[in-house]
């Protein structure tokens, strides 16, 4: 894991210099811990909580379960234990009342053609299937939707370090890529202005670069594009200003407890497609990503 770290730092590193962009130290210095993060979750099973290193005993023996391996589990305290290994799903959206599956069927109904862009997917469930019969996560979409893969419905992702091997026709994994770095994407084959939903479950609440990120994804998304992601409540009005500067109004906002934060959806100011109502939590509610 060392080796690997030491790689994908080296790849992200290549990667914000391609975009000319300076990363303070602090950043870079979190940005690090999350790349441990992202290595040492792809050895445990998607979804299983991870204790604190501040609690060994709970820690090891989780570690001991999930790897097998006494050896791992002694070595994994030399990291940056994961809060979670993430499989990768749309609970955020469903949480909000927002139907992937729907908006894209109306995506392509008006438009006959369908990108989508989740960031920090994971395992974008390929590992453990929820459901081949519904869009809860990249993988079922490319079932539900498999007679349109690669012709007019197209899924990207991004990870901070590679997670498949092999993926199928129409699905696009984009490793050492940042929220703030998404700029990248438009060097990779996924054109300015093309992409339909970005989503996010988890990634983009970790990003320190909010103005960054907010420019990219605003480039990326199409005319009557969507972003939904999550992020720290203090940080919305700040959030709603760099999304105006881009066309972007906020159409849905709601509080979740913990580290969830708030959830927001934010579309075109002039959006035909996007018109689903805002609807009001009654409870904060609590996801695990």
């Amino acid at each position: 894991m060392f080796f690997q770290a030491a790689v994908a730092r080296q790849e992200l590193a290549r990667h914000l210099a391609t975009l000319n962009y300076s990363i303070s130290s602090a950043a870079w210095q979190k940005l690090c811990m999350a790349i441990k993060r992202d290595l040492q979750a792809k050895r445990l099973r998607p979804n299983v909580p991870v204790p604190s290193r501040r609690n060994p005993v709970a820690f090891y023996r989780t570690m001991v379960r999930e790897t097998g391996s006494v050896g791992q589990a002694i070595a994994a305290f030399a990291h940056d234990g994961a809060w979670t290994s993430s499989g990768g799903s749309f609970r955020l959206a469903t949480t909000m009342g927002i139907d992937i599956y729907e908006e894209a069927e109306r995506f392509l109904e008006l438009k006959q053609r369908f990108t989508f862009l989740e960031i920090g997917a994971a395992w974008a469930g390929f590992r453990t299937p929820i459901s081949r019969h519904k869009c809860n996560d990249i993988a079922s979409m490319s079932d539900v939707f498999a007679d349109e893969m690669g012709q007019r419905v197209f899924l990207h992702f991004t990870n901070l370090t590679p997670w498949h091997e092999a993926l199928p026709e129409g699905v696009y994994e984009h490793p050492y890529v940042t929220a703030a770095g998404l700029r990248l994407l438009e060097r990779q084959g996924v054109a300015r202005g093309s992409v339909d939903i970005i989503y996010s479950q988890a990634a983009v609440y970790f990003e320190t670069d909010h103005a960054s990120f907010m420019t990219s994804a605003g480039r990326l998304l199409s005319e009557d594009g969507v972003l939904i992601f999550n992020h720290r409540p203090e940080i919305a009005a700040e959030l709603d200003v760099l999304a105006a500067q881009m066309g972007l109004l906020p159409s849905k906002r709601m509080h979740l407890e913990g580290m969830n934060g708030d959830v927001v959806r934010y579309q075109r100011k002039h959006n035909p497609i996007a018109q689903m109502p805002i609807l009001a939590a009654d409870h904060p509610i609590q996801i695990y990503a």
